[in-house]
């Protein structure tokens, strides 16, 4: 009888278990590719992982080295939970119930508890069975059973001749690894709205690059790396994320001095998503992100963003993943994601919202103002350049 020490121990997110047998293998290799760089950007010196059965398995140097790659597993898309846990190998179901005991029974000790039983349908015995046996060795150290309200509850996973016990998952973020839906770049001032978005299409397995426009002040552009490096470091795993640069003053001079006011703001928007779009497909992406929501300002309006899509050029898809959010879900999943407090620092440099804003734009004017402005984005655009995301 022998308990065969911690692994780490994660559960893949069900959309990449759901696959089929020809694509399934792709993504669960991306996933492993990218947990190992994550694994490295939180400081876990820890093996290489593989699949078994469903499950990510792992092991680290020490238990810090746990610790981080549970919080590493928990930044990185594809991954449905991860904890620490003891993996034990066993001959019977008694044995398996004392080698469980060894480990579980400080965890109970004076708690009401519960027993999470499950098994891979090989062994013999069922569920209910290991939650029995367990629950029996267990119940002399603890206050007793709670299964509805339990202070304490020991996970039992039982695959084959082998078992892993734990006290449960620190949930992570789902979705599918980065890497498997191709290459988008978001269009990143910043704040708050366009980083979201961009982890939106990050979640969705979209390799996502910034873009960010200088509007009136070559200062946005610190404020626009310090948002993204933060973003990379703690959720773009698996490969080198681009923030490009586009001075775009001349665009907004011209605005300023050509296009009627109250369709400045419009006009700046159509600028920017033809920009984006020339370039992204220049450089080889598949779509462009933004942050836009229904309504929250006046260049979002539903009857602007309709007059919009029958005026810009789009070379490829549009996509706008916070189109039905308000700002409040916007800022609570900005803190969930760990990028709301340097995002809020981000100062507003632009300042054509002032004044008079249509919220109603006429295609026609819209086309026509636009027209005075769209040799000089299309000049501009010509000289982007790229800023060093890496500290």
């Amino acid at each position: 009888m022998s308990a065969s020490g911690k692994v780490f121990y994660a559960a893949l997110a069900g959309e990449v278990v759901l696959k089929s047998e020809r694509v399934r293998p792709r993504f669960q290799l991306r996933l492993l590719s990218n947990l190992v760089k994550a694994f490295q950007a939180f400081g876990a010196n820890c093996g290489k992982p593989f699949i078994k059965q469903a499950r990510i398995i792992a092991l680290c140097e020490s238990d810090e080295d746990y610790r981080r790659a549970v919080e590493a597993a928990s930044h990185t898309f594809g991954v449905h939970g991860s904890t620490i846990a003891y993996r034990l190998e066993y001959r019977s179901l008694d044995e398996l119930a004392q080698l469980v005991r060894s480990v579980a029974a400080e965890w109970v000790k004076g708690k009401k508890f519960a027993v999470r039983a499950r098994r891979s349908g090989v062994e013999g015995f069922t569920s209910l069975d290991v939650a029995r046996v367990v629950g029996s060795a267990l119940y002399d150290y603890s206050a007793g059973v709670d299964l509805d309200n339990p202070e304490v509850e020991v996970f039992v996973e039982v695959r084959g001749n082998e078992a892993y016990v734990h006290r449960g998952f620190e949930p992570g973020p789902g979705g599918l690894p980065i890497g498997v839906e191709g290459r988008a770049i978001a269009l990143f001032s910043g704040g708050l709205d366009s980083p979201v978005a961009a982890w939106m299409g990050a979640k969705r397995g979209v390799e996502i690059d910034f873009l960010h426009y200088v509007l009136s002040s070559p200062r946005s552009v610190s404020d626009a790396k310090r948002v993204a490096r933060r973003l990379s470091r703690l959720w773009l795993h698996g490969y080198k994320p681009r923030l490009y640069v586009v001075d775009f003053r001349a665009v907004t001079e011209a605005i300023r001095s050509s296009v009627r006011r109250d369709y400045g703001q419009v006009v700046l928007r159509a600028a920017m998503l033809e920009a984006g779009s020339v370039l992204a497909n220049r450089l080889g992406y598949h779509a462009i992100f933004t942050g836009e929501s229904i309504g929250q300002v006046s260049s979002q309006t539903l009857r602007n963003l309709y007059a919009l899509s029958q005026v810009v050029q789009l070379q490829l898809p549009l996509i706008r993943p916070l189109a039905g959010l308000d700002k409040e879900e916007i800022i609570r999943l900005g803190r969930r994601i760990e990028i709301y407090e340097e995002a809020a620092k981000t100062k507003e440099y632009c300042r054509l919202g002032e004044g008079p804003v249509t919220t109603r734009a006429d295609p026609g004017i819209l086309r026509k103002e636009y027209g005075k402005i769209r040799e000089i984005v299309y000049e501009t655009v010509e000289n982007y350049y790229e800023e060093e995301l890496e500290s």
